[in-house]
């Protein structure tokens, strides 16, 4: 489990495919689906998304990158399907959220 949570944070930003992450732990994709979300208590690609989401996250606090380049470097495919999700998860838009810490870092 451990070899694959670590490939997925270090390569949250590319295609991660569950036939890869399978094969790396010698198992079968359906197997190791089952096995994945038996242990961690979420699927795969719902691991993978909460992944790119904290580092989203990360960079519309501490980065002036767009929106839309924030979503294509965190591995999202389309600012849509990162928007829908990133409220979905966060309650807020990216844009929003972006604003909320804004008001609230204090400079010193």
């Amino acid at each position: 489990m451990q070899k694959v949570q670590n490939y997925v944070r270090d390569h949250y930003n590319e295609e991660i495919r569950l036939s890869d992450l399978a094969e790396m732990v010698g198992m079968a994709p359906v197997a190791f689906s089952r096995f994945f979300r038996q242990r961690t208590g979420r699927t795969l690609s719902d691991y993978i998304i909460e992944q790119r989401l904290g580092h989203a996250s990360r960079l519309l606090v501490d980065s002036t990158q767009t929106v839309a380049e924030i979503c294509f470097d965190c591995g999202f495919n389309t600012l849509s399907n990162f928007n829908r999700l990133f409220r979905k998860c966060k309650g807020c838009s990216p844009t929003e959220f972006r604003e909320s810490y804004q008001k609230k870092k204090v400079i010193v």
